[in-house]
């Protein structure tokens, strides 16, 4: 009696432990009339994500992960020279039409001094035509999640992207990106709730980051350059941890800095189902535990 009590009370706490994971895993189930739209949010399965190949290119860190097993990292590492230049991670999504679309990202950054900056970035991938979420100098701070509209873009085919420009003098500036979450509500609003913009009309969509942050220009205000350039495969490496920010003696600061983007156009993408995996995994484990109690039992 005493070992089967003892059987049971290890199959409940694995089923607790499965459960907890598989809702780690998707984020939990979206609210009803809600889906999510990224994929691989947290950076571990690779090949949704690409990164700028510019002369500091990004790449994913399994030492500094909000979540998970590893991070992306864009911007100029600890133990990097300093330089003029910008480093960008994007994924492209196909937005639904939906009342309501927020994205949120967990970020951490290495300071920069005035003229570097971090950015959060859509393109319009039908028009080319780019708009500015978010841009700061990035503070020195760990992990903290930052909130963005993305409703102005219901209905379109983007690149969501997350950078880091650097002037080449004073300090070096880097981020940290991990969790990526991009849920959508109100399926079947045509209309952004609240909203001027249309699936057909984007001049007049005004989006405004929730994240604390310096007043962000339009996207009138920052150019943004796209180099002729091709991806290269998300390389793997370890970013130096967060020193105390410190100051590099390089060359002198330019002005304004323009962030870098190389969008592809890209086919467009079923909507994932980024549920059906941990809640089919919970099952099996859970049934597969069962099994092995009840041929223990038989089996006294």
């Amino acid at each position: 009696m005493i070992q089967l009590r003892s059987f049971t009370i290890l199959f409940l706490i694995i089923i607790a432990l499965t459960g907890l994971s598989g809702r780690a895993s998707a984020q939990g189930e979206p609210p009803s009339n809600c889906i999510y739209v990224e994929q691989d949010g947290g950076f571990e399965s690779g090949g949704t994500w690409e990164f700028a190949n510019t002369a500091s290119p990004g790449f994913l860190d399994p030492a500094a992960a909000h979540g998970g097993a590893r991070a992306a990292f864009v911007g100029i590492p600890a133990d990097a020279d300093n330089q003029n230049v910008d480093s960008t991670v994007w994924q492209a999504m196909q937005l639904p039409a939906a009342g309501r679309i927020t994205a949120t990202l967990w970020l951490r950054s290495l300071a920069g001094d005035d003229d570097d900056k971090r950015y959060i970035v859509v393109r319009d991938l039908l028009t080319d035509e780019s708009t500015v979420l978010l841009y700061e100098r990035p503070p020195q701070e760990d992990w903290r999640e930052v909130s963005v509209d993305l409703t102005p873009f219901s209905g379109k085919d983007i690149l969501l992207v997350v950078g880091v420009h650097n002037d080449g003098g004073g300090l070096k500036a880097g981020l940290w990106v991990d969790d990526v979450h991009v849920i959508a509500c109100d399926l079947s609003a045509t209309t952004p709730s609240g909203g001027n913009a249309t699936a057909t009309d984007r001049s007049a969509a005004t989006v405004t980051p929730t994240a604390t942050a310096s007043a962000a220009p339009t996207a009138a205000a920052v150019s943004v350059i796209v180099p002729t350039m091709t991806p290269t495969p998300a390389p793997i490496r370890t970013a130096a941890s967060v020193p105390a920010a410190t100051a590099s003696p390089t060359s002198t600061p330019t002005a304004t800095p323009d962030p870098v983007i190389n969008p592809r156009r890209q086919a467009r993408r079923s909507l994932p189902d980024n549920n059906a995996l941990p809640l089919l995994a919970g099952v099996f484990f859970s049934g597969l535990v069962a099994m092995i109690v009840i041929i223990i039992n038989l089996r006294r």
